[in-house]
């Protein structure tokens, strides 16, 4: 009984390692892996790393702040460059070397998704390195106490993983809306209502006056994004949290599943 144990329990291994080699080789996860090798080959990654070290150097470098602080600060500054670096990459990989591989797969979602994966796993190590960047010169201290509701405590494991996932969450969000909205996967017509939308959003938060209450109707997509945003702010995540991150994995789902079918409709030759 004892040898047929032997023999039976490294199965399990053997069937996690055939998994896990199974999923690395998936058409997504390998076009997301070719896709961030050739970011880095090309040297744009250096781009990503001069920018994570002059946000550093302006907003932290003299000043280290708190946990508040620096997730407030680095939500807008890491969104700013989950931005430029998905429209660097989505327009380096949908060029007109894209039509040989895509006619080698099996479906041309493969390829997006593919793209959305590397352009969203590229948030972490940027967040990870600003985040090493400050806590190696500054320690997070909390401001001080004004005697109501309490003292915001320092930074802790607890509320600097919360504020983590919140911002990934928001980042990726970013930066598979400009995947699906890049061309040639989205028409100009689409671009052209994302920019409406846009600058409805902006004229309403920044613009007193009847039209812009009226607008003020656009913000509604937003709230789960700053509700994720004030995630690192409050160390806390609460039901409300766990929704706004659902609805931000409802918006990657469906971005991803939006920008396939665009793909899955467009012709090449006009484009």
């Amino acid at each position: 009984m004892s040898a047929q144990r032997q023999e039976i329990s490294p199965a399990p291994t053997v069937d996690l390692r055939r998994a896990l080699r199974e999923v690395w080789h998936w058409p997504s996860v390998t076009i997301a892996r070719f896709t961030l090798a050739s970011y880095v080959r090309s040297g744009w990654i250096l781009g990503d790393l001069i920018f994570v070290w002059l946000l550093y150097a302006i907003f932290f470098f003299e000043f280290g702040g708190n946990v508040a602080y620096f997730f407030g600060t680095a939500g807008q500054g890491l969104s700013a460059l989950a931005i430029l670096s998905a429209v660097v990459m989505t327009q380096r990989a949908m060029n007109a070397r894209i039509y040989l591989p895509l006619a080698r797969i099996t479906s041309r979602a493969s390829y997006i998704r593919g793209l959305m994966l590397a352009t969203g796993l590229l948030r972490i190590p940027a967040f990870l390195l600003l985040l090493a960047l400050a806590a190696s010169y500054h320690h997070f201290s909390p401001p001080p106490c004004t005697g109501i509701g309490g003292c915001i405590a320092g930074a802790t494991p607890a509320n600097i993983t919360i504020g983590a996932i919140g911002l990934l969450a928001n980042c990726i969000v970013i930066s598979t809306l400009v995947v699906a909205f890049s061309a040639p996967i989205a028409t100009r017509l689409a671009r052209i209502g994302l920019l409406a939308w846009v600058a409805a959003v902006l004229y309403s938060g920044t613009s007193p006056g009847t039209i812009a209450a009226i607008l003020s109707i656009t913000r509604i997509p937003l709230i789960p994004v700053i509700a994720c945003y004030n995630l690192g702010a409050n160390g806390t995540i609460g039901w409300s949290g766990m929704l706004a991150l659902a609805i931000d994995i409802a918006y990657i789902i469906g971005l991803s599943l939006l920008a396939a079918y665009w793909m899955a409709k467009r012709d090449f030759i006009l484009h």
